[in-house]
């Protein structure tokens, strides 16, 4: 699906829904299904604590997947149908990411809060991530990150 604008930044999660910043529903989650548009992303998940995988398929067959490849979720790894992303802490003491892309420029921050609420910032190569990429991350960082259990609907 392309969207021929962009909504308003910055985007946010409350609970199983994508926001901009005029508060009009980008994204929504119901029963592990990210509903984007006419896009429809069954979401499988595994967030245990030894390891974190996070998987998504749209109705024609494109993978997108998230996960761990060490003992921490400090640095998380993505592929989105080939797209390559690193989603990175930017402190050990704090679950603040920033999204970097395959030539290493920044296309986003995800900004937990303690509200449970998750906020995505543009980065200066925001134009670079396709918005289904971006929610499918920052759905991600949801998952891994976010302080408030996600409910379930």
């Amino acid at each position: 699906m392309e969207i021929e604008e962009r909504p308003a930044g910055p985007w946010f999660w409350e609970g199983n829904e994508l926001l901009d910043a005029n508060r009009n529903l980008v994204a929504a989650v119901r029963s592990d299904v990210i509903f984007f548009g006419s896009e429809r992303l069954l979401v499988e998940s595994e967030p245990g604590p030894i390891q974190f995988r996070a998987r998504a398929t749209t109705g024609d067959g494109r993978v997108f997947t998230l996960a761990q490849n060490g003992f921490t979720v400090g640095t998380l790894y993505a592929d989105c149908v080939g797209r390559l992303y690193e989603l990175r802490r930017t402190s050990i003491w704090r679950k603040e990411r920033t999204i970097i892309d395959s030539s290493g420029g920044m296309v986003a921050r995800v900004r937990p809060l303690i509200s449970g609420r998750v906020e995505l910032h543009a980065g200066p190569t925001y134009d670079d991530l396709p918005p289904i990429d971006a929610v499918f991350l920052s759905w991600g960082c949801v998952l891994v990150d976010s302080p408030v259990r996600r409910p379930r609907v």
